[in-house]
């Protein structure tokens, strides 16, 4: 019956997505709903980039809502056919509350409009519920595994793409480098995010969990496998040109070299660096920041003007800014709030955002997810665990700092991708 059943839907898939896309997608979900594997759906997230990448292309009428349905999909199949059906919040569901609290109380507070409070709000926490969906469809330690296997195949194809735009110096925006100081960079990796910035952002926060695959790896073939997709990808990183990712990985392996037994991968750092400033491009893109030129520009226009006026626009309202989505960021832009200013810092965002209290409650989210990196590595007496979870806390790092200059936790690919490796984290329980 099962068999007859798998066949019928199937067809019915294939002719209906021919004749139009929206009734073969109807017609799949009894699929995904009782014939296909439980976790087919969980094991695509690792590959959202590429999804959203293709549906956004291929699918422009489901562009603004696949994101929303793919969620609510999965949400639907672990209510439908978990055997428990009983939702793990974990503890990270307190700090989520709170700043999601004070997010409601600066909107009510600053009476900003409710369509922009909806979608700020949205912006900040609405990826959250991927922790929620990977942290309740890991069972053991092979789904754990599966996950990060999948996450490399594809960091390593979207890592082999930065770098073929590099080598075949793909055209970019003129704004995307510096036309005064930067007339001899052609070219920025950027793969298929909207910016190097975002793609940068993605690479730093799963190279670490990849590196510590590798050292903890015992089987030769896939120990040589994480070393490949390890190089291609840092490559894919250089490429990108983007200083702040590069100095933020740079610090989460150094943090690794005096959290790890041997120090001699403090020497490997060294010749990273020096092989990375070898690079005239890059070499060109950090000594730009000590030309009086590029201090000039950044404070008229650029970063430094920017903070400046997110911190006298705080002052004016200190307690809970000017409301969710207000200010500095994707939704103040597309409503033209501020002119349509972004900020580049996403914390200096969020405190004109949600004032000195929301703040506070955002950075007690990100101490509350570091702190369970660190009590992992602390407590946890699995040694594959433990490097996992070393691995998935210096992508964290890194990425919490690269967000000093810029707005990366608002880019839905990256903040899905970030919520789906903490709730690996707390998916870890101490023996």
């Amino acid at each position: 019956m099962i068999e007859i059943g798998t066949i019928f839907f199937t067809f019915l898939t294939v002719i209906s997505f021919l004749i139009k896309p929206q009734f073969g997608f109807v017609f799949s979900l009894p699929l995904l709903f009782y014939y296909f594997p439980y976790k087919f759906l969980f094991y695509l997230i690792p590959f959202y980039p590429l999804l959203d990448f293709f549906i956004r292309n291929s699918f422009p009428p489901f562009s603004s809502i696949w994101d929303e349905a793919f969620i609510f999909l999965l949400i639907l199949i672990f209510l439908l056919r978990s055997k428990t059906q009983k939702i793990k919040f974990t503890e990270i569901i307190y700090p989520v509350f709170v700043f999601l609290f004070v997010l409601l109380l600066s909107s009510y507070f600053t009476k900003i409009d409710t369509r922009i409070a909806f979608d700020g709000i949205r912006s900040y926490l609405e990826m959250f519920l991927f922790f929620l969906i990977v942290v309740n469809f890991i069972d053991d330690k092979k789904d754990v595994e599966i996950f990060i296997n999948l996450s490399s195949i594809s960091l390593l194809f979207l890592s082999l793409y930065g770098i073929y735009q590099y080598i075949a110096r793909v055209p970019i925006p003129s704004s995307w480098v510096d036309k005064d100081l930067e007339v001899t960079i052609s070219t920025r990796a950027y793969s298929i995010f909207g910016s190097p910035n975002a793609f940068a952002g993605y690479l730093i926060l799963l190279i670490p969990l990849i590196f510590t695959m590798f050292l903890s790896e015992k089987k030769l073939i896939k120990k040589l496998y994480y070393l490949f997709v390890l190089g291609l990808s840092l490559f894919a990183l250089l490429f990108t040109l983007t200083r702040a990712a590069q100095i933020s990985i740079i610090f989460s392996f150094l943090l690794f070299t005096l959290l790890y037994k041997d120090k001699r991968y403090f020497l490997v750092l060294i010749f990273f660096i020096i092989i990375a400033f070898s690079i005239p491009q890059i070499r060109i893109r950090f000594l730009n920041l000590l030309s009086p030129i590029y201090l000039e520009k950044a404070k008229t226009y650029g970063r430094l003007f920017r903070w400046n006026l997110a911190i006298m626009i705080f002052s004016l309202k200190p307690i809970f800014g000017v409301g969710p989505g207000g200010f500095g960021g994707a939704v103040a832009s597309r409503l033209g709030m501020f002119e349509g200013l972004y900020v580049d810092n996403y914390y200096l965002k969020t405190l004109v955002e949600t004032g000195f209290v929301g703040f506070i409650s955002f950075i007690y989210l990100i101490f509350s997810i570091l702190r369970k990196g660190v009590s992992n590595l602390i407590n946890l007496k699995n040694e594959k665990e433990k490097m996992i979870s070393l691995g998935i806390f210096l992508g964290l790092v890194a990425f919490f700092l690269n967000n000093i200059t810029e707005n990366l936790w608002e880019i839905p690919i990256l903040s899905a991708t970030m919520w789906s490796l903490v709730s690996i984290l707390f998916s870890f329980k101490k023996e």
